[in-house]
């Protein structure tokens, strides 16, 4: 059976405003201790799964250090401890592209990579799509957006031109929920 590890210590070995990082000492079931690194996300994910009139989805290309590449992705960011997935994503949406959702619907989370990490993501559908005003980037922030067939977002998700997470989920709980085939 498979049973959770007791933690004998934990040393945090890094903070910021972004995530904190633990070495935590546990236990084994062979009864080995091992120490094991774990990346907390005080903050969840959320992002924007946006739809036009015409079916097509809304991607954002930017740049992304850790992976040296510009890929495609969902407009989204972190929500504040307290704040609410949907009003997060409204603003982000709001924020990266100019954008307003009139009507949202929950799609589903996940956990980002939890052999290495507590973080998680949160995924809202969001349509009938109205101009909202100028966009407001955050420092680190340079992305230009448009609109995508879904037969196109798929073909770069199996051709390997796509390979972010949330974009491959969205398109998983969209296909699960009988949205696209």
């Amino acid at each position: 059976m498979v049973e959770p590890w007791p933690i004998i210590a934990s040393q945090e070995a890094f903070h910021n405003r972004w995530l904190h990082v633990t070495i935590d000492t546990v236990q084994l079931p062979t009864g080995h201790v091992y120490d094991y690194t774990t990346i907390h996300r005080d903050k969840a994910g959320v992002a924007a799964v946006v739809f036009n009139a015409r079916g097509q989805l809304l991607l954002e290309q930017e740049y992304r250090l850790p992976v040296g590449e510009v890929i495609y992705q969902l407009p989204g960011g972190l929500a504040d401890p307290h704040e609410d997935p949907a009003e997060c994503i409204r603003r982000e949406l709001r924020e990266e592209t100019g954008l307003y959702a009139g009507h949202m619907r929950y799609l589903g989370s996940f956990w980002n990579n939890p052999a290495s990490s507590n973080g998680r993501s949160i995924l809202y559908v969001c349509r009938d799509i109205q101009a909202a005003g100028a966009t407001q980037h955050d420092t680190a922030e340079f992305m230009t957006w448009d609109w995508y067939d879904l037969d196109w977002v798929k073909a770069r998700v199996l051709d390997g031109t796509i390979r972010e997470r949330v974009v491959i989920c969205a398109l998983a709980y969209l296909w699960l929920a009988g949205e696209i085939a």
